[in-house]
């Protein structure tokens, strides 16, 4: 049976010194894997009057939404909705509040979500693309940290970000919003009946992916976690258990899940571990990474796991390098 996934990113530069992270992707790009073969589908730059000025740019896609005819995508500055599976560009939203982008989603009646992660917040436009409101993360208005007089399109980074959100879903049709730094998803407006989404990790949080009665997510560490929404229950999945005795590599960081199925089997995406500081700093790092002279990173790639007992199993890989994706941010089905 022939298999076609989509996968979300871009292709990183080759930089000989410590990278800004804000300038480090060469190209936003969509890759096509059909029946376990990559090939290039969209590559895109984003035009210089929504770049930063003074810096080289970053280009990337990160974590899209495919629906029906049409794919959402997002750069650092810009939502483009496009046909899909064709990919042409319909139109491109860009708002002088948009900084680091990192998901967008339509709701059930059209109206757009963008995780807005420079400001800590996450957007609400109508499906034309105006802004209904911009809503902190945090509690309170994002205008009390920032101003609504700069085109942050224009910033090159606000970091450090005090939550860092980066994916959107909807939970009985309310939007709902991961915060990296809290490691936990929380309502967009609020408390809503349900308590939030506690990851626990000692690493950040990704994704957010509802599949029948289950909610999925990744950490970067290595985890896929998935809550049981009927009764709480967490079940955490963690893909590091399956090192082989002599591979002290770790797997990459971890981002991007597609559960398949009801749920039993899931791919998730892996991003080569590049020269940055997160690469000294990140505990699970720090653990299983022994420190040698030159470091032989796993490549950038998808992998399909088996869920269905307590240890997860390896199924098979996709090495996504040899078409230049360095980045993985989401991965779709049809």
């Amino acid at each position: 049976m022939t298999e076609t996934l989509w996968v979300v990113g871009g292709e990183q530069r080759v930089q000989f010194s410590k990278p800004k992270e804000w300038t480090q992707y060469r190209k936003a790009m969509v890759i096509e894997v059909h029946d376990g073969r990559p090939q290039e589908a969209l590559a895109y730059e984003s035009p210089p009057e929504r770049c930063p000025d003074g810096e080289t740019p970053s280009h990337v896609f990160k974590a899209a939404t495919f629906e029906g005819d049409t794919a959402y995508l997002c750069t650092q500055t810009e939502v483009l909705v496009c046909d899909f599976p064709g990919f042409r560009i319909r139109r491109v939203i860009s708002l002088p509040c948009f900084n680091d982008l990192h998901h967008v989603a339509p709701a059930p009646d059209g109206r757009l979500f963008v995780a807005v992660t420079g400001l800590d917040a996450v957007a609400e436009l109508t499906p034309e693309g105006e802004l209904i409101r911009l809503v902190s993360v945090l509690g309170g208005s994002p205008w009390d940290r920032f101003s609504p007089d700069v085109d942050y399109r224009k910033v090159p980074t606000t970091k450090p970000h005090r939550a860092h959100p980066n994916f959107i879903f909807f939970l009985d049709g309310r939007p709902w919003v991961t915060r990296f730094n809290q490691r936990d998803a929380v309502p967009v407006d609020g408390v809503n009946g349900r308590p939030p989404f506690d990851i626990g990790s000692e690493e950040g949080v990704h994704d957010g992916h509802i599949v029948d009665d289950g909610l999925f997510f990744t950490t970067v560490s290595g985890c896929v976690v998935r809550f049981d929404l009927a009764t709480g229950e967490k079940t955490v999945f963690d893909l590091n258990r399956l090192n082989e005795p002599d591979e002290d590599r770790p797997l990459g960081w971890c981002r991007g899940v597609l559960p398949v199925g009801d749920g039993r089997q899931a791919w998730v995406g892996f991003s080569r571990l590049r020269y940055t500081t997160l690469r000294r700093n990140l505990s699970w790092v720090r653990h299983g990474f022994r420190e040698t002279e030159h470091h032989r990173e796993r490549p950038t790639r998808i992998a399909l796991y088996d869920l269905r007992c307590g240890r997860p199993d390896l199924r098979r890989q996709i090495d996504l390098e040899g078409v230049r994706m360095g980045a993985v941010f989401s991965i779709h089905s049809a």
